[in-house]
């Protein structure tokens, strides 16, 4: 199939999938915003003319995935080689391959997964068929930068994208990247939370901005709602419960936003019994799937039965219905149909992670909400009167540790490496 051929039937899947996803309305043409065809362009022109380290900022829900598509095939066609796109969570790098892979059928080029939750006899076959010219897109989490046996599929990328730059560890993943003879990409939405790394790398003067949403969305509407200090998870849930209706009867799909694991299946239990509306869970203690729970885990009592892919097959099938995850949603979904995130201990979330849950909902021609319940945890800046400061060394590398004592509570620690 020649290009001109690729890049028509390419369009007719983005079409095809955009109806499919409601992401236009009965009879209306998918197109790309100016941002996006700016972006696209200017990328494309970096990369021809030797810049080795570009940074695309885009605010979440702006199309910067359907920007990196678009990028990659383009050098693909252009240089014959394979394209690596590199994901911070298996969850968004198996959403990911499923973005590719819809848009890239028929076309003749190939798109595998490459992480933990792939066994290792199938990610070795991938590699070869990389290595071999056969598979044109790999889409892959941080064990791609960790092992040295992908180094040099990397090395030989045409591109390699590091799709949400800001959720790698700057040391653990993102520090393999130096002396990388690929040129790189890096998406990001808050990307100053890894600034001093893409300074380093050059990538922050070669910045191309986005600004412009796909949709005529209605802006997402955030409500803070007060609570008391260390609120019981049930009354946070009621306190949001009237939005929580109004969404329901409109036919909305719903994240509620848990601070840890254990919560929840125990809010997806209470929410369940208290709308009548299916609930899904998503956290880090679930297999990938079925085949990978079996192979990994085994049949133990104490596992959960249900498994990511199942969960988010549900979630996305029924209307209305209601996710109850940690923070995965934030750093590791993309579901473009939900209207309505409801985050419980909103005060333990950073700015950054409040603006990527904020930014998961409200991307279509419908009104979205925001609930933070707040109040329930301390939050912990250097501004604050009640955080005393200190710094001290351990294992070579400055701690500065943030001590807070909240009136009649034991005092609470948190510390975060220089």
């Amino acid at each position: 199939m020649d290009k001109n051929s690729i890049w028509q039937k390419i369009e007719e899947n983005v079409q095809r999938v955009a109806e499919q996803g409601e992401l236009v309305q009965p009879g209306q043409t998918f197109a790309l915003t100016r941002h996006q065809e700016y972006a696209i362009a200017e990328v494309d022109s970096r990369l021809t003319e030797g810049k080795d380290r570009i940074l695309l900022k885009a605010p979440t829900g702006s199309g910067k995935t359907e920007v990196s598509l678009r990028v990659a095939v383009q050098r693909v066609l252009d240089t014959g080689r394979h394209v690596v796109m590199l994901a911070p969570t298996r969850d968004l790098a198996r959403q990911q391959h499923m973005y590719f892979a819809d848009r890239l059928a028929g076309t003749g080029l190939e798109c595998v997964q490459m992480h933990a939750g792939i066994p290792p006899r199938d990610r070795q076959r991938s590699l070869e068929q990389l290595m071999a010219g056969k598979v044109s897109f790999a889409i892959g989490s941080a064990m791609l930068l960790q092992q040295r046996k992908y180094r040099n599929l990397l090395e030989t990328a045409s591109l390699v994208i590091v799709d949400d730059v800001n959720a790698f560890d700057e040391d653990e993943d993102l520090a393999h990247l130096r002396g990388l003879a690929a040129p790189v990409l890096f998406t990001s939405a808050t990307p100053e939370a890894v600034e001093r790394f893409l300074k380093r790398e050059g990538a922050w003067r070669e910045t191309v901005t986005m600004t412009d949403m796909p949709f005529d969305s209605p802006p997402t509407r955030r409500h803070e709602v007060p609570a008391s200090w260390n609120e019981n998870i049930f009354t946070q849930i009621d306190l949001g419960m009237d939005i929580l209706r109004r969404h329901i009867e409109a036919g909305s799909r719903i994240y509620v936003i848990s601070r840890t694991r254990a919560r929840v299946p125990i809010l997806a239990r209470y929410i369940e019994d208290r709308v009548g509306v299916p609930v899904s869970m998503l956290h880090g203690e679930m297999a990938d799937s079925l085949e990978h729970r079996r192979r990994s885990r085994g049949n133990s009592a104490d596992m959960p039965l249900e498994d990511r892919v199942s969960m988010m097959r549900q979630f996305r099938e029924n209307k209305p219905a209601i996710m109850v995850a940690t923070n995965l949603v934030g750093s590791g979904l993309d579901i473009p149909m939900a209207d309505m995130v409801l985050v419980t201990d909103a005060d333990h979330f950073g700015e950054a992670e409040i603006e990527q849950l904020v930014g998961r909902v409200g991307r279509r021609e419908r009104e979205s909400d925001c609930v933070l319940i707040t109040g329930t945890t301390t939050s912990y800046t250097q501004d604050s009167p009640k955080i005393k400061q200190f710094t001290y060394i351990r294992n070579g590398k400055v701690i500065q540790s943030f001590k807070a004592l909240p009136p009649g509570r034991r005092r609470m620690d948190r510390r975060r490496v220089i």
